[in-house]
């Protein structure tokens, strides 16, 4: 699902509904057809009944005559009951069949869409929030498409049936009032359905944002404790929780007020029917049967309003829901491969950066016309202020963000215009805090090459000097890790990332070193795995260890997105009025000052 299609089908809840069902179109021919006939059996069965009434009235005295012209009716009344129950049966084995369907399918299609966002995007809203729009769509799929087959559709065409029977058979004014009050109310629908769209949008904005918090809370819940902040959560709850209770009011309110005019409609109806009943009676142009089915089908509008207004109430909250969560995928995709981008080909492995200027978002340049290249197989330490652009620098070599101006080449080839997934193939990431899935070691470490076989994995993280450790989990390689790798220790989650490097074995490493101090075991195995795992390639470390520094070919000094010194340690030891001088001189304990 690209970004252009998919704003296109997703711009109405009708299109998007019709992408998903436009190749199961059997299934809506069937509930067309059990639409119809069940609008035939309301029109058929008081009509069975009328002829019924009509007989026994002109044949009581006669009982043979009675019994031959209502055995017909009889059976066709008996028969309609079980062809019912059969067409009942046949739309719940169409559902079956379709739901299921509708439910993985736009799941899958959705989380894909979803995952092609930018980093900026993520960051940008609660993860809480976007997983629950997700569920929402998913979840109410089903109502959205069900409640107009079984409440709208089947009363539409009962409708109709009714009406041209009620004007063939009965008096055509019967037809008529039926006709035009179904007209009236099937417009009084659907203007109040456009009107509650709003409101139900409101709704699910604030519903959204309620999980987005509740979300943040849980994810958070260690801060929430150490900081003894818990009625400072559920006060900011609290708020968010008024503005959804007071949309709900609003929705709830229209739906009543919608429910109170469809109701009155439905009294005017019959109240009109009744009036035209009785006329007919008195100047004898509608019988005893006619009576019975013109107040049945008048008494079944009836009841078939008031269950439409619940359905409606009900059908409003799913057309909003399905709205907010539909915002998803009508935002289009920030980066986008280009048409005809090429597969990315590292031979060396050069990176250059070619009068680059770039800001976020309402911001100033943090980079204006930066000029720089790392050389194949060259290992460079990114060092300098908070703030000062090193994380960018490695960001916008992943093209995670877009740089406004300017090119950046890996060996002379525009990584705009090759595909984000060739680039990042052939690229391995250390973060500085490592992101480990709720999932088992073995697991965890394959998600840096997916086809990896148990044996690599293991070579890799004996590599990374984690199988020590692992193998005295209880369940070792499949020992599961906690969310967001909970169970394991800072250094441990550490070594799981250089693990994911060695198996990843790209020509490209970027290593964001982590800033927290550990015993002195676990550093020096991890400074010898570093050592190894940055063996042969093009190395760029935002650094903060010592240990690490004096390994690197050259050092980026970073300055308010500049490069305001370039050289190796020695070098840039050397000028003792440079801003890396100063650095040096406020280690502690073996790491460099990051201020």
């Amino acid at each position: 699902m690209t970004s252009n299609n998919s704003t296109e089908f997703a711009h109405s809840l009708p299109n998007f509904i019709w992408y998903y069902l436009r190749t199961k179109k059997r299934y809506l021919l069937g509930f067309v057809l059990v639409a119809l006939i069940w609008a035939i059996d309301m029109s058929l069965t008081p009509y069975l009944l009328k002829v019924i009434v009509d007989n026994v009235v002109q044949y009581s005295h006669n009982q043979a005559q009675l019994l031959h012209s209502i055995i017909l009716p009889a059976v066709f009344y008996a028969a309609m009951s079980l062809i019912v129950n059969l067409n009942f049966r046949f739309y719940d084995y169409v559902n079956l069949q379709l739901y299921p369907y509708l439910r993985a399918t736009i799941e899958k299609d959705l989380l894909q869409y979803l995952l092609h966002h930018s980093y900026t995007f993520f960051h940008n809203n609660f993860s809480g929030a976007l997983t629950k729009k997700i569920t929402d769509l998913m979840e109410n799929i089903e109502p959205l498409v069900t409640i107009p087959n079984e409440w709208f559709y089947p009363r539409v065409f009962a409708a109709l049936i009714a009406s041209g029977t009620l004007f063939v058979v009965v008096h055509p004014i019967f037809g008529i009032i039926l006709f035009v009050w179904a007209i009236i109310f099937v417009l009084l629908s659907y203007f109040a359905a456009k009107k509650a769209e709003n409101y139900s949008r409101s709704f699910s904005e604030n519903i959204s944002k309620l999980s987005g918090s509740v979300s943040d809370s849980v994810s958070n819940v260690m801060s929430v404790k150490l900081f003894n902040n818990v009625q400072h959560e559920i006060s900011t709850i609290d708020g968010i929780l008024d503005k959804v209770v007071a949309s709900d009011r609003k929705l709830s309110w229209f739906n009543l007020k919608i429910n109170l005019l469809q109701g009155i409609g439905a009294s005017i109806l019959i109240g009109a029917m009744l009036l035209m009943l009785i006329m007919g009676l008195q100047k004898g142009w509608v019988s005893a049967g006619d009576f019975a089915l013109v107040l049945m089908l008048s008494v079944s509008f009836t009841w078939g309003v008031h269950d439409m207004g619940k359905q409606m109430q009900r059908y409003s909250k799913v057309v909003g829901t399905c709205n907010q969560a539909l915002s998803i995928i009508r935002q289009p995709h920030e980066i986008e491969d280009l048409p005809d981008a090429t597969a990315l080909n590292i031979h060396q492995g050069e990176i250059r950066f070619q009068e680059v200027s770039f800001h976020y978002e309402n911001r100033v340049n943090l980079f204006k016309n930066m000029s720089v290249t790392i050389k194949p197989g060259e290992k460079v330490g990114l060092v300098g202020y908070s703030g000062g652009g090193k994380s960018t620098f490695i960001k916008l070599i992943l093209r995670l963000l877009d740089i406004q101006q300017g090119y950046i080449f890996i060996d002379n080839q525009d990584i705009k215009k090759v595909s984000q997934g060739s680039l990042r193939a052939q690229i391995a990431t250390i973060p500085q805090e490592p992101e480990l899935f709720h999932r088992t070691i073995m697991d965890n470490i394959r998600f840096a090459r997916v086809d990896a076989s148990n044996e690599e994995i293991i070579e890799a993280a004996i590599k990374a000097h984690c199988h020590d450790f692992i193998m005295d989990l209880p369940q070792k390689y499949e020992s599961m890790v906690g969310e967001r790798g909970v169970k394991l220790s800072g250094g441990q989650k550490q070594r799981i990332a250089i693990a994911r490097a060695f198996l990843k074995n790209a020509p490209i490493l970027l290593l964001d070193e982590a800033t927290s101090s550990l015993d002195s075991k676990t550093e020096d195995e991890i400074h010898q795995a570093l050592h190894e795992v940055m063996s042969k390639k093009t190395v760029l470390v935002i650094a903060h260890r010592l240990s690490t520094l004096k390994e690197m070919d050259r050092i980026l000094v970073f300055v308010n997105g500049r490069i305001v010194e370039d050289g190796s340690l020695n070098q840039l030891l050397g000028d003792k009025m440079g801003h890396f001088y100063k650095l040096w001189q406020m280690q502690v304990n073996g790491f460099i000052a990051e201020i």
